[in-house]
C-alpha cells in the first residue's frame, strides 16, 4: 500500500506569500542599503569579523589620540605656569594630570589588539608610556622645580610629541 502525500496550495494563497515576500525583500534592501557602512567611493563596505575588528580598534585609537592630546595640553599648561597658585593647587592639578596618564595608558594595555593592528599598538602603547614618563617628570619638577629636570622634561615632550605626531598622520588610524 503506497501513501502519497499531495501539498496543495492555492492560486491566491501563493500570490499573497510572493506578494509578502516581495514587500519584505525591498523593505530590507531599503533598510540595508541607508545602515551599511561606506567607503569612500560611497560603496557598501563588507565588514568581515576580521575588518570588523580592527574597525573598532581604529576608533579606540582615535579616541586615545584625542585624549593624548588632551594629556598634553594639561602637561604644557602646568609648565607654562598658567596654573599660577599655591604649591597645593598645582601639586594637585599635576595629580590629576598623572592620574589620566595612568588611567590611559592602562586603558590602551588592556585592550583586544586585533593581529594586524599590533604594530600599531606598539606605537600607541610606546607613545602613552612616554607621555607617562613625561607625567611622572612633571610631578617631579612641580615638587622640586630643577633646571636639570626641566630640560629633561623638554627633551622628552619633543620626542613623545613627534610620536604622537607620526601616529595622528598614520593612513591606518586615519583611513576612513
Amino acid at each position: 500500500m503506497e501513501s502519497k502525500s499531495e501539498f496543495i496550495i492555492s492560486e491566491t494563497r501563493l500570490q499573497q506569500i510572493g506578494i509578502i515576500s516581495l514587500v519584505l525583500m525591498i523593505l530590507f534592501t531599503t533598510i540595508g542599503y541607508f545602515v551599511s557602512p561606506r567607503d569612500e567611493n560611497d560603496q557598501p563596505v563588507l565588514l568581515l569579523p576580521e575588518v570588523k575588528s580592527f574597525d573598532d580598534y581604529r576608533m579606540k585609537t582615535q579616541d586615545w589620540l584625542i585624549r593624548l592630546n588632551t594629556l598634553d595640553g594639561e602637561i604644557a599648561s602646568i609648565l607654562s605656569g598658567t596654573s599660577h597658585g599655591d604649591l597645593f593647587s598645582q601639586s594637585h592639578q599635576t595629580q590629576q594630570m598623572l592620574e589620566h596618564a595612568v588611567e590611559l595608558t592602562k586603558k590602551i594595555d588592556q585592550v583586544n589588539v586585533p593581529a594586524v593592528a599590533s604594530g600599531i599598538h606598539e606605537q600607541v602603547y610606546s607613545t602613552s608610556m612616554a607621555y607617562l614618563e613625561v607625567a611622572r617628570l612633571v610631578m617631579r619638577w612641580v615638587g622640586a622645580p630643577e633646571q636639570a629636570t626641566k630640560d629633561q622634561i623638554d627633551v622628552k615632550l619633543t620626542q613623545v610629541r613627534q610620536n604622537k605626531s607620526a601616529l595622528e598622520k598614520s593612513q591606518w588610524i586615519n583611513r576612513p
